[in-house]
């Protein structure tokens, strides 16, 4: 049975900034989509549908500075890959709050019931993480995540084993399928290469001038 919508339970929001971004020719975050940083727009979903808001990055808080947001890196040390951020996160975590929900820079078409969703199905299954779906496309960086997963991914960090399949596999994770749109938009597109960027700009584009 899905929790009932008046129990709430708390969550944190991490945005994933710690990739290269190779492909895009650095400062990926901060490359404009529809007139706003993706960072800001990540930043933005991530707020409307979380408690509280961190970013992962090695980079330092006087990086973001601009967002206000404390800034949490990759444990146990730098280089792990986004494994590692999320690991950072969850040991990151205040009292009071035991669900970390991931959100990539590099994604930032999220539909706004996806936290609640991830939830349910993480509790209705008696599991510690649920990850995102669509078009049959698993989408492991779109997850939540209990903090009681820590040692998991502590085990396999240990082990040199960096896939983020890993842990969702060993925490037997359940799918949630996301089917429709958002605002026109297909979910979780990736934005990884300066054509990427462009045609998103473009799709935004049509979508502003549609509802106009």
């Amino acid at each position: 049975m899905n929790t009932p919508q008046s129990q709430h339970v708390p969550t944190l929001g991490l945005v994933l900034a710690g990739g290269e971004a190779r492909r895009m020719g650095g400062n990926k975050a901060f490359r404009e989509v529809g007139g706003k940083s993706l960072i800001g727009r990540v930043i933005d979903v991530a707020q409307a549908q979380c408690d509280q808001v961190m970013i992962s990055s090695n980079a330092g808080a006087e990086a973001f500075a601009d967002y206000g947001l404390p800034v949490v890196g990759d444990a146990p040390q730098p280089g792990q890959g986004p494994l590692g951020g999320i690991l950072g996160g969850l040991r990151a975590l205040p009292d009071g709050i035991d669900w970390l929900v991931t959100f990539p820079v590099d994604c930032p078409i999220v539909p706004l019931d996806m936290v609640g969703l991830l939830r349910a199905a993480a509790e209705d299954a008696g599991a510690k993480a649920a990850f995102a779906s669509h078009a049959d496309r698993d989408h492991y960086l779109s997850s939540i995540w209990h903090r009681d997963a820590a040692p998991v991914i502590a085990d396999l960090l240990a082990s040199d084993d960096r896939r983020v399949r890993g842990p969702l596999q060993a925490l037997d994770a359940p799918r949630v399928v996301f089917e429709d749109q958002v605002s026109g938009l297909e979910p979780f597109t990736n934005v990884n290469t300066p054509d990427d960027l462009k045609l998103i700009n473009s799709i935004l584009a049509s979508a502003v001038s549609t509802q106009d």
